[in-house]
């Protein structure tokens, strides 16, 4: 079955560092998109399909790294890593939630015709 996405990425550029449950390794790798639930990384580590880690994610703004305490992968292809988040702690996902909103907004002009009534049928 293929992995489908409900939430929104938002394309970033960042640090994380990734460590396995099972053996304690760890790994730098660079960020390369994020959402509520997950992440995508570019990383030169071996991973499979399942394999628990946690995950420290140091995003593009002025504030503390966010930390996922549980994250399992979902899929590899090559270099690239698709990481599910399992469990963040209330501050980080606050955290995780402010940037995500900071990155998202819509322009003004998009603003502002979102905003208008609708005269439809």
């Amino acid at each position: 079955m293929r992995y489908s996405r409900f939430v929104r990425r938002i394309a970033v550029t960042g640090e994380a560092s990734v460590r396995s449950c099972a053996t304690e390794d760890s790994e730098d790798g660079r960020l390369l998109d994020v959402s509520r639930k997950g992440a995508r990384l570019c990383i030169n580590r071996l991973f499979r399909p399942g394999q628990k880690l946690t995950l420290m994610m140091n995003l593009p703004w002025d504030e503390p790294p966010v930390e996922v305490r549980l994250a399992t992968v979902k899929w590899v292809h090559q270099d690239t890593v698709g990481i599910e988040f399992l469990k963040v702690e209330n501050d980080d996902r606050v955290l995780l939630d402010v940037f995500l909103a900071s990155r998202s907004k819509l322009p003004a002009k998009e603003r502002e015709r979102c905003q208008e009534p609708f005269h439809g049928a």
